[in-house]
């Protein structure tokens, strides 16, 4: 309870930091610099999923996690993975600049490259204190290095109003919590080491990390990369606006299923696993309670969110908000499973299910394209949550763990909901 609270009040935090910075990068940069920057993040989390051993689920999955010469070797994996996907950064640079039209790419992916490399250097104390379900002073360092990186944006982006702004705002945050995670968190200092014992679990437990977090990302920001073959800069960046407010307090229960959810399911599955269908369920209870109302509110007052919050150039992000928060009111359903699969040693299922989503997801956002255009991949995106749900509720009850007195009347409510948004909406961007 006391890591939930720390976890959710950062969170919380974090977000009205970057909704405040938000607002005020919006009335210093047009959209088509939000777009530019989705493009670049988008291709950074790309390769660093696609090369994820899950260094830091490994510690806390691992019953070696507390050793110092597993600890160490891991944040020597880690090092040597941050400078590849620098080095990957450089070599994407002038492709990704050629297939979105646009050369200002080629300076900036080399640029984003510093984020990676100087992360690797993240101390493992972070994987023990999450491993100990301990978020106090990770909590803080989160919301500190955002304060200051959003700061050095705004400070920037007054002097130079280009993506440059943000870019460096972002590197500046990442490096703080590098520097914060040596200096404040409790644990042994890290030293390069090398175990080959060691390396070899990493390496064993990696190779289903890499390919979920490689599926993981093609749901995600691959599908963002995706949209922006099809939408112009401008929509790009007007449906990344909307994603930001619409997934507000989904990311806050994601963050607490990371951090609080998976280490205490591990917990349970180990010493008491005839507990952990009651716990999955009354920890989905909460989810989707409240995920599922916020949504249900900027559905249907999304265009007067945008329109109070932004000026007129950023109208067109008021009919996705409300389209992404329709597709979020089934997709929390699925959403809200997040850890379990991992903490039953089940990773192999959760890469498939991810596999099947992406499927239906990339599949819908075409179909919806060749429809309807720009507002068609929108549509197809966001509802394409819809359509994975009964693909996860078949193997959720096989496991035993379908709570369908929870998820009927949720989609009941959200089919009703949604009918009555399209009724009265104009959905336009």
């Amino acid at each position: 309870m006391k890591a939930g609270s720390w976890t959710l009040i950062g969170y919380a935090t974090t977000q009205i930091l970057r909704f405040g910075g938000n607002l005020l990068l919006t009335r210093l940069l047009f959209p088509e610099a939000f777009g530019i920057m989705a493009i670049v993040q988008a291709v950074l989390q790309g390769v660093s999923m696609v090369t994820d051993l899950g260094v830091s689920q490994g510690i806390v999955l691992h019953a070696r996690g507390r050793e110092s010469s597993f600890v160490n070797t891991a944040w020597t994996v880690q090092i040597i993975k941050g400078a590849i996907l620098a080095l990957a950064m450089c070599a994407f640079a002038i492709p990704v600049a050629h297939t979105y039209g646009n050369q200002l790419l080629a300076q900036l992916m080399p640029a984003m490259g510093l984020v990676a490399f100087i992360g690797g250097f993240q101390s493992t104390k972070v994987a023990i204190a999450d491993r100990n379900v301990d978020a106090v002073r990770v909590t803080i360092i989160d919301v500190v290095s955002l304060a200051l990186g959003l700061l050095c944006m705004v400070l920037l982006a007054l002097r130079d109003p280009t993506p440059w702004a943000l870019l460096w705002g972002n590197v500046l945050t990442t490096l703080l919590k590098v520097i914060a995670s040596h200096a404040f968190l409790k644990g042994p200092s890290n030293r390069l080491a090398w175990d080959p014992a060691a390396a070899r679990q990493i390496a064993s437990f990696g190779g289903w990390v890499m390919l979920s977090s490689a599926v993981t990302y093609l749901t995600g920001e691959g599908s963002r990369l995706v949209a922006g073959t099809l939408l112009d800069l401008g929509t790009l960046g007007l449906f990344g606006l909307a994603s930001t407010l619409s997934l507000v307090v989904w990311q806050s229960i994601q963050q607490l299923s990371a951090r609080v959810l998976f280490p205490a399911y591990s917990s349970v599955m180990r010493d008491q696993p005839d507990r952990f269908a009651d716990v999955v369920g009354r920890s989905r209870r909460l989810q989707v309670g409240a995920a599922w109302l916020t949504s249900a509110v900027l559905a249907v007052i999304g265009p007067y969110v945008v329109h109070l919050l932004y000026d007129s150039r950023y109208t067109g992000a008021g009919a996705l908000l409300q389209i992404q928060s329709m597709g979020l009111l089934v997709g929390v359903l699925s959403g809200s499973y997040g850890g379990v699969l991992w903490a039953m040693g089940r990773v192999g299922l959760s890469t498939t299910l991810l596999a099947a989503q992406t499927v239906i997801q990339w599949g819908a956002m075409y179909i919806g394209y060749v429809w309807g255009g720009a507002l068609g991949v929108v549509l197809g995106w966001s509802f394409s949550a819809w359509l994975f749900y009964p693909v996860a509720a078949i193997v959720y009850r096989r496991l035993g763990l379908w709570f369908p007195r929870l998820d009927i009347p949720v989609i009941a409510a959200s089919t009703l909901l949604s009918a009555i948004v399209f009724a009265f909406s104009t959905l336009k961007i």
